[in-house]
């Protein structure tokens, strides 16, 4: 059977026109911009999948680590990096529990993937261990749908061609649930559930975790952000570390003599 209308398809999956490569270059080119990477900035790219677009970073020089949990398309891009000989490695581990400290430049997640999790508090704490992962400074950077679009032009179910009028054969669907803020998509060719947030919930989000939005922008190429543009990539950043805090009681000890250094005096 055939979808009849090709909405999802559409609107949610990218240009389907263009080859895989092609996509992922362009996409790549939009990352780099926003991130303002530096050469040989170290990247952590969560939820890789088959590493398409962590493969293109390594190729323009970046040391990058994809995670993800699912082995078979790591095993993918394994293979792939080992064909080109790219400096990028694997890993196949829980991104709600990723175990490095201040290591990267930059982390992204790219087309909403935490977005599938179960539960909101599942992408806190993605983005929380993202925040420990970055370096004072670092950038992480949220590809997600946006809701204000979505709302603006969802339709709730997609009909298969040769479908019985008595229903001998379900047709798939899309639905909203407005409870839970989750697009429920039931094709059989891609059943998956996802969170969809607004600015104001992201910022909220992000905000909890530690870390502070710095821009949002509507596409790969920079279009602004609105009501009309399907994504909503979003920029985010670890605060730079503050300036220790002199204590409040001037008995306590308010400096400690450098091992080796010679006192003053």
């Amino acid at each position: 059977m055939q979808e009849t209308v090709a909405w999802w398809r559409m609107r949610c999956e990218g240009n389907l026109a263009q080859p895989p490569g092609l996509q992922a270059r362009r996409l790549v080119d939009g990352v780099e911009r926003f991130l303002a990477l530096e050469p040989r900035a170290r990247v952590l790219d969560l939820a890789c999948g088959s590493g398409r677009q962590t493969l293109e970073l390594a190729r323009r020089g970046y040391r990058v680590l994809g995670l993800d949990l699912q082995e078979g398309p790591l095993a993918e891009a394994r293979r792939a990096a080992r064909e080109e000989r790219l400096n990028v490695h694997f890993l196949k581990t829980d991104i709600r529990q990723i175990a490095y400290r201040g290591e990267f430049d930059a982390v992204v997640n790219l087309f909403a993937t935490i977005t599938y999790l179960p539960n909101d508090r599942d992408h806190f704490r993605v983005l929380d261990s993202a925040r420990k992962g970055l370096k004072s400074g670092g950038r992480l950077l949220l590809d997600l749908l946006n809701k204000e679009w979505l709302m603006r032009h969802f339709e709730p179910s997609l009909r298969q061609q040769g479908e019985s009028p008595h229903g001998a054969a379900a047709p798939d669907r899309i639905s909203f649930n407005f409870e839970t803020g989750r697009l429920e998509n039931h094709r059989a060719s891609a059943c998956a559930s996802l969170r969809v947030y607004t600015l104001t919930e992201t910022k909220a989000l992000l905000e909890r975790a530690g870390l502070v939005l710095r821009k949002v922008w509507g596409g790969y190429e920079g279009q602004p952000y609105g009501m009309e543009s399907p994504r909503m990539i979003v920029l985010a950043e670890r605060p730079a570390e503050e300036s220790p805090r002199r204590p409040r009681h001037e008995n306590l000890v308010t400096a400690i003599r450098i091992k080796g250094r010679r006192k003053k005096g």
